[in-house]
């Protein structure tokens, strides 16, 4: 996914997803969420951060500001630490590249990431965090989100470009089976727009975003 920067106030975020989450009414909401954020409300800053999230009933845990996420020594990057540089609209895409999956053995749900190049192990959510997401079916979403608070003007999603021209993108979409092979997403999938703009998904990727003040 492309990564880009906004000077936001307190109160409002942008950034780019995974999520993937269980809705098991007979015990809690599990989800596990990893991409990048700008958020000066968490990070009191309006740089671009490497994020991810557990969440499993009330409790909400981002990156490592409190026990949960587990690193791995070889990783250059933990949850939390600024992404640096970001793409623009008139030069160069940065980008990076973010994969979600469940270890067969442990149980416990892997994030990788790469900075312009392939995804290594970040690190991982351990089996015990979690009720239902550990051994139910999952539903996955991808793409932009944009928050405000209160009065605050809505934010600039991706690029702050709507579909087509310099917009933001994910591309090379693949999801992987329990036996960890690879298959591009290819198809038409169903999708969420509010105030802003998406595309239908082609070659493997789609486009996303606009401009903030739009709703």
């Amino acid at each position: 996914m492309d990564i880009y920067g906004f000077n936001l106030e307190h109160g409002q975020q942008t950034g780019g997803f995974i999520w993937i989450y269980n809705t098991d009414e007979a015990s809690a909401v599990n989800k596990v969420i990893a991409g990048w954020n700008v958020e000066p409300e968490s990070y009191n800053d309006s740089q671009t951060h490497f994020s991810t999230w557990f969440i499993e009933g009330s409790n909400v845990c981002p990156d490592m500001r409190c026990p949960g996420f587990e690193s791995v020594f070889s990783s250059e990057i933990v949850p939390g630490m600024v992404i640096s540089p970001v793409s623009t609209t008139s030069g160069k895409k940065q980008y990076i590249t973010v994969r979600v999956s469940k270890d067969q053995n442990s149980g416990d749900w892997q994030i990788y990431y790469g900075f312009n190049g392939d995804a290594k192990l970040a690190g991982y959510y351990p089996r015990s965090l979690f009720t239902s997401l550990s051994d139910k079916p999952v539903t996955i979403l991808f793409g932009g989100y944009a928050l405000r608070k209160d009065q605050k003007p809505s934010p600039p999603m991706g690029s702050g470009n709507a579909p087509f021209k310099n917009a933001a993108s994910f591309r090379s979409i693949k999801f992987f089976d329990a036996g960890g092979n690879a298959h591009p997403i290819d198809f038409r999938l169903g999708f969420i727009s509010n105030c802003y703009t998406i595309s239908v998904i082609e070659n493997d990727g789609f486009f996303y975003g606009g401009p903030g003040n739009i709703c």
